[in-house]
């Protein structure tokens, strides 16, 4: 301040003309400097990097051959997300979204055929039945087709960390959020192991998260751990058929206020519910209910 002072004299005690002259040198002056402090700052080791990285589940029978190839995107080229991710992003802002493919098969999943799968929908259209009776749903786990998808997760982690180090952001101070779909749960598990000693966590938000039960992380690592999805206490016609809910394994350690399970509000319209409608994100309008004093709220 004390130099932009002295020449500001001079440029006064020179004529009109030389004046502007140097006034305009000394502003264009201070806006290089500015923007090359402001740079110097946002590549400042102890500045935090924030990612959120969202994985997608099952993409539906016209995919049903295709595994993922667990590269990484900057944007949902499918559309899977149905602007959700919109909603999401805008909340932990600034933030960089990246995102996964976690599709798999039919048949990795605890319905393990489309013939399995029709049978299930079509017998617990009319169920009423409690959950004591879910013989009608597959709730038998898959562990073959599940640590498929943890192995395919664990490439992808490794593609994470390539690009981490391309951004030449590895080693330094990198939070990670994870916004995870039906199987891209298993998918999670497997990022999460490869990626664990290279970052930071900040929020693991598992939807409708299928065979949640059968394994899971050390949620300790996270800020927050939230389980959205239907209550498998509900009449068996209410409840999500694709991915049978259950407590995400070790979720049950996290604190109240840290973590837990989100259902489908009992207001939600018994309508909106069901075999495909408790887990299909194009039916998850529920989740924008969530307010800001609500359990399960979740931003930056």
């Amino acid at each position: 301040m004390l130099v932009c002072g002295r020449l500001l004299q001079v440029a006064y005690s020179i004529n009109m003309g030389s004046k502007f002259l140097i006034l305009s040198f000394l502003f264009t002056s201070l806006q290089v400097m500015s923007q090359v402090i402001s740079s110097i700052n946002s590549n400042d080791s102890t500045t935090e990097k924030r990612i959120i990285i969202f994985i997608n589940g099952n993409r539906g029978p016209k995919f049903n051959k295709y595994t993922t190839n667990n590269l990484l995107s900057l944007k949902d080229s499918s559309g899977y997300w149905y602007k959700y991710d919109d909603t999401i992003i805008s909340r932990f802002q600034p933030v960089t979204p990246i995102y996964f493919d976690g599709h798999h098969p039919v048949k990795s999943s605890m319905h393990k055929s489309n013939l399995r799968f029709i049978k299930a929908y079509c017998l617990s259209r009319f169920c009423w039945l409690p959950r004591k009776s879910r013989w009608v749903l597959n709730t038998k786990y898959n562990p073959e087709g599940f640590q498929e998808r943890v192995n395919n997760g664990k490439s992808a982690g490794k593609n994470f960390l390539i690009y981490l180090n391309e951004q030449n952001l590895l080693g330094k101070k990198v939070t990670v959020d994870i916004v995870s779909h039906s199987m891209g749960y298993a998918y999670s598990l497997g990022l999460i192991e490869v990626i664990k000693s290279e970052v930071n966590f900040g929020k693991m938000l598992a939807i409708s998260p299928e065979s949640a039960g059968l394994q899971g992380e050390d949620w300790s690592l996270f800020q927050e751990v939230w389980q959205y999805g239907g209550n498998e206490n509900d009449p068996i016609c209410f409840q999500d058929g694709i991915a049978c809910q259950e407590p995400i394994k070790g979720i049950e350690k996290v604190p109240a206020e840290k973590g837990g399970r989100v259902f489908i509000p009992k207001s939600w319209p018994n309508r909106k519910k069901g075999f495909l409608k408790s887990h299909h994100l194009n039916w998850f309008q529920w989740f924008y209910v969530i307010k800001s004093s609500d359990r399960g709220y979740f931003s930056r």
